[in-house]
């Protein structure tokens, strides 16, 4: 039979009751795990001396001392070592008190007279087994934002570069244009150009929707009182302007003139993506995409309704519930990246609104897509 060696810890023991002190070291004599090297002092002041002067393990702390009582033992304490699990030893069977002192970090709380060798044995043992586990993920939360911080670092110069780039790809392009419409030449190669300059502006949009979520992700951002048509218009130029090739039809149905919404300036996200999305994804001579704003109540919350009504490619009933998840194969219909109706989720979550796709003509998706926006009055 082999007998295994107890593992030697330091404990100390700041109380001013001489009896007290005596019967929790008669108590530690009877330790089964450790050989415990106790030490002890009457006053916080001589105990945190000893805490700077040697390596403790444990502290048994008694909240009424002479030079400090109460709580604020506790926090003195943490000022000085934050590392070193603490078990109070108290008088008073308190249940308020012992909650707030486990708020503020200790590791249990004992009550003198309900304590016998056991007790004491395993709340030491589970002190120290607890504060091993939590200066581990304290480390590892630790690791993990140091990566984070490297990867936005990365992320931050990829969208920069990324964006300088495209950016001059963008003004050659448009400068062979002018040049080309300026010389006798086909209009093929006009067109050719102009597919470039799309997929530029593509491009563009793709890494500018990659900042927005990574944004949203990191940051919560405060929604305010914003004007519906005032972010709207602008998206439509926006759009007509990214896509001067097209022939683009957008109708605004609402006999509305101000409409105020609980949202911010990211809801001009929301509608350009979902805009860019129709365009996308259709296969028409003529882009006609009608918006029609109207009201509706959800669940005793009045929401401004907007929906999108487009003449595109539409989209399948199993992909309606796909469209707007970020990395689902689903959403990559047709070519689409599925980032801008992530986007276009993310933002209206954070308004605590909703969104959801229908048929242009129900039953047959075919005939185009209805793109609904519902967001809190």
């Amino acid at each position: 039979m082999h007998l295994t060696s107890k593992k030697t810890i330091s404990v100390l023991i700041i109380e001013d009751n001489p009896g007290d002190a005596r019967l929790i070291k008669e108590m530690l004599k009877e330790s089964t795990q450790y050989n415990i090297n106790l030490i002890e002092h009457g006053t916080l002041s001589k105990g945190l001396e000893e805490l700077i002067k040697n390596e403790i393990e444990v502290i048994l702390l008694d909240l009424n001392l002479p030079d400090c009582s109460g709580l604020n033992t506790i926090s003195i304490i943490h000022e000085k070592v934050k590392n070193i699990p603490i078990i109070i030893l108290t008088g008073r069977d308190d249940e308020l008190l012992a909650i707030q002192s486990l708020k503020l970090g200790i590791q249990d709380y004992l009550v003198k007279g309900k304590i016998d060798p056991i007790l004491l044995e395993r709340s030491i043992m589970y002190a120290i087994e607890r504060q091993k586990v939590k200066q581990e993920l304290e480390l590892s939360k630790k690791e993990i934002q140091e990566e984070c911080q490297r990867t936005n670092f990365y992320k931050d110069i990829f969208i920069h570069d990324m964006s300088n780039i495209l950016q001059g790809i963008l003004s050659v392009a448009q400068l062979c244009k002018i040049q080309l419409m300026n010389l006798d030449t086909t209009n093929d190669i006009i067109d050719i150009v102009g597919v470039i300059e799309n997929q530029i502006i593509r491009g563009s949009k793709i890494i500018s929707n990659v900042r927005k979520l990574s944004e949203l992700e990191n940051y919560e951002i405060d929604d305010e009182q914003i004007e519906v048509l005032s972010l709207l218009k602008p998206s439509i130029d926006n759009l007509k302007n990214a896509y001067q090739n097209q022939n683009i039809h957008v109708k605004i149905d609402t006999d509305q003139n101000i409409i105020y919404v609980r949202a911010n300036d990211l809801l001009i996200e929301v509608f350009e993506n979902i805009l860019i999305n129709a365009v996308n994804h259709n296969e028409n001579l003529n882009v006609e995409i009608i918006i029609k704003i109207s009201e509706e109540d959800l669940n005793d919350v009045s929401y401004i309704k907007l929906e999108f009504i487009d003449n595109g490619i539409g989209i399948e009933d199993s992909r309606k519930d796909l469209i707007f998840t970020r990395g689902s194969k689903e959403n990559n219909f047709s070519g689409g990246m599925g980032i801008g109706l992530s986007l276009v989720k993310r933002i209206l979550n954070s308004y605590k609104g909703e969104t959801r796709v229908e048929d242009r003509f129900k039953g047959d998706h075919t005939k185009g897509s209805n793109i609904i926006v519902l967001i809190p009055k």
